[in-house]
């Protein structure tokens, strides 16, 4: 059960008992593992051992970061700099990702103002680790048609496509402003009703397309990828990569 699913399941009445402004925003905190169900004062116990036995979250290790930490302190930064879209300063290499500037230290650590997700540490060390000085192609594919795509597929579209597609849905100008926030491009000449391009890492450009629903087809986003997206990071990492977005965008349209 991921954030949108969770939240289906939630009173909807925004009291701010628990903690956070709204319950999509406590729906996101419970997923991420910075809150639990039962800060929410109006799910009884059987509710709340239902819901709590369902919840998908963010399976992230202290290990797995502090061991890429390591092997990235390793590394050239400034000579990775230019292969993976950095800057260089004084104190690092700085990154762009989901709209927010991120600086990776040469002893591997991250920072940025305010908070910093354990997943996007992780991600953009994996980023410095994988990619290549390969230009990218326009070349725009789906999930899919990315090397070892096929066996995510599914994934992907149950944690990624389908619950942008929700948010959307649910509020289209919330969720358009959200995505316009961390730096989406409307673009022309695409076959949906609208479409936008977002860089999620500066080698790592997406299209976003989104057909609204009518009387006889129902609302979906479908994501495209630049056809090198796995020379810069694996299958697995794209896949938590847009579910990053995804709680991104339910955290600014909250």
């Amino acid at each position: 059960m991921n954030s949108i699913e969770l939240y289906k399941e939630l009173p909807k009445t925004n009291c701010g008992a628990c903690g956070h402004k709204t319950c999509m925003a406590l729906a996101i905190a419970v997923v991420k593992g910075s809150a639990t169900l039962e800060a929410c004062p109006h799910l009884d116990k059987n509710t709340l051992d239902k819901l709590s036995s369902n919840v998908t979250k963010l399976d992230v290790t202290e290990t797995m970061f502090n061991k890429l930490k390591e092997e990235t302190a390793k590394l050239d930064l400034k000579k990775a700099a230019s292969a993976v879209g950095a800057v260089v300063t004084d104190s690092g290499i700085v990154i762009r990702c989901l709209g927010k500037d991120y600086t990776v230290r040469y002893d591997g650590s991250v920072d940025t103002s305010g908070s910093v997700s354990l997943w996007i540490k992780i991600l953009l060390l994996i980023y410095i680790k994988t990619s290549d000085a390969s230009e990218m192609t326009n070349d725009w594919v789906s999930f899919d048609r990315l090397r070892m795509g096929i066996v995510k597929i599914g994934a992907f579209k149950k944690e990624c496509e389908q619950p942008l597609t929700e948010m959307f849905v649910k509020d289209y100008r919330a969720s358009t402003a959200a995505i316009k926030s961390i730096g989406a491009v409307e673009i022309e000449g695409q076959p949906s009703s609208v479409a936008w391009k977002l860089y999620l890492l500066p080698k790592i450009p997406i299209l976003i397309l989104y057909w609204q629903g009518d009387d006889e087809f129902q609302s979906e986003i479908k994501v495209l990828f630049d056809s090198t997206a796995e020379r810069f990071l694996d299958i697995e990492s794209l896949v938590f990569l847009l579910r990053e977005l995804t709680i991104t965008l339910g955290e600014i349209s909250a």
